[in-house]
């Protein structure tokens, strides 16, 4: 009963709490509201435009915070991506903005010609910084699989854009062949995938590959291949990545990173230089000798070259400043000019060609190519040779006579000792010990025994 009663009085007391109370809106927030100020026009519009102020600054972020959203590079992507806010975390730290800087600096020879290209095929812009990421802007950078030059081809793709890869030279290290080249297969994988994204990816693992995975997933959304982990880790972090240096380099300045756009002479634009076809062998400090132009300019013009020599017999394209090109055509020309440097040579008995090619750090083929006529079997003593000079080195003194050891010496037999153990004693095969002493190289030693030997010196 007791317990009965209890109740009917909680329940009166619940009753009249709620009677006291007053009803909420739908809307109104279970908050006490405190008293309203007394405010003029002015300055409730002012107060007004304050709330929403903080309330746009609440839902969207600081202008620092939210670079990335400002700048267009031609390339939609996702920027809250996180493989992007990773890479643009990592280059826009001190350390990161000091490389690109750096990298930056090593491309100034090349930009205003990709820039060139890029504008000819109609690639977005921000295709200049791919080699950022491709050979830190080094025309001679090679990767671990082979990738060689500014924008690191393999051997296997360069043949649709012919370039060339042989003994004399190799031409992914040149880079106005090799931007061309890259240029157009860029173009080609968008035309193929369309979409700059997917053509990236493309270009870091090939145009095959890429291709099967969106047909295969019937999409060719970048963004949602890479959501469902579709393409190789190593794609997956190279398009977010050469877009994150690609947004902060299009926005350098913005960004404290100072990129040098001045140019030198050996900078200059590629208009003032020609290019001359040519199958002579030439040595590019004799060509600039003669003609008169600076050593370091033509070799900076000719970077493919391995040994800065022209091969005999192939067509090379020798890049020359304008000025110069009728000169070095007349050079070219005259053929009882010597255009090459050699060592020569002359054959001795038991020479080989190998063992030349091995002395003159050249190969085989460039001694016979140097001396049409010869024959690696048959070499003529005292006809002499013309050695491509591709390195200082000193005249070759043939093979040496091997020196017949003598045995003049007498060692007595100890116990234990074996023929084995006397060859390394006396430096000598342990053939040549037995020989010597008509005895097989396993024989046991009767000890106090004579054994003739080489007299140690």
């Amino acid at each position: 009963m007791k317990k009965l009663f209890f109740l009917l009085f909680l329940s009166l007391c619940v009753f009249a709490f709620a009677q006291e109370a007053e009803p909420l809106s739908d809307t109104e927030p279970v908050i006490e509201k405190a008293a309203e100020p007394v405010v003029s026009d002015e300055s409730a519009a002012e107060t007004e435009n304050t709330v929403v102020a903080e309330q746009v600054a609440q839902e969207q972020p600081a202008e620092e915070e939210n670079l990335i959203l400002l700048s267009d590079i031609g390339i939609p992507f996702p920027a809250d991506n996180a493989r992007f806010l990773r890479f643009y975390e990592q280059y826009t730290s001190d350390y990161g903005k000091k490389w690109l800087a750096a990298v930056m600096e090593n491309g100034k020879p090349y930009r205003s010609y990709i820039q060139k290209k890029i504008a000819e095929y109609g690639l977005p812009e921000c295709f200049e910084f791919l080699p950022v990421i491709e050979s830190n802007f080094n025309i001679n950078a090679t990767s671990k699989s082979g990738a060689t030059g500014l924008w690191q081809f393999m051997k296997n793709s360069i043949a649709p854009y012919n370039i060339r890869v042989n003994e004399w030279f190799d031409e992914r290290r040149d880079p106005w062949l090799s931007t061309d080249a890259a240029i157009r297969k860029l173009k080609e994988n968008y035309d193929v995938l369309g979409d700059w994204c997917l053509a990236l990816a493309a270009y870091n693992t090939g145009l095959g590959g890429i291709s099967r995975i969106v047909k295969k997933n019937g999409t060719n959304d970048y963004w949602l291949l890479s959501e469902k982990k579709l393409l190789k880790t190593e794609t997956l972090n190279y398009v977010p990545k050469f877009l994150a240096i690609a947004q902060i380099l299009t926005n350098a300045e913005k960004y404290g990173i100072l990129i040098q756009t001045e140019e030198t002479e050996e900078e200059a634009e590629p208009e003032q230089y020609t290019v001359i076809k040519t199958t002579r062998n030439m040595d590019l400090g004799v060509i600039a000798e003669l003609a008169e132009i600076d050593n370091k300019l033509i070799s900076f013009l000719n970077p493919a070259l391995f040994y800065g020599v022209t091969p005999p017999d192939i067509s090379y394209g020798l890049r020359v400043p304008a000025a110069a090109k009728d000169k070095v055509n007349e050079i070219i020309a005259d053929k009882n000019l010597l255009l090459v440097k050699y060592h020569r040579y002359k054959i001795k008995s038991r020479d080989t060609l190998y063992a030349l090619a091995k002395h003159y750090s050249v190969s085989v083929d460039m001694i016979l190519q140097a001396n049409p006529g010869i024959s690696a079997e048959t070499l003529q003593i005292g006809k002499t040779l013309l050695i491509p000079a591709l390195k200082d080195v000193s005249p070759y003194a043939g093979k040496k006579n091997a020196e017949k050891i003598a045995y003049e010496g007498v060692h007595i037999v100890e116990q234990g000792e074996t023929l084995w153990g006397l060859s390394l004693k006396y430096n000598v095969q342990v053939e040549s010990l037995a020989e010597e002493n008509n005895m097989d190289v396993n024989a046991i030693l009767r000890i106090g025994s004579k054994l003739k030997v080489p007299i140690i010196k």
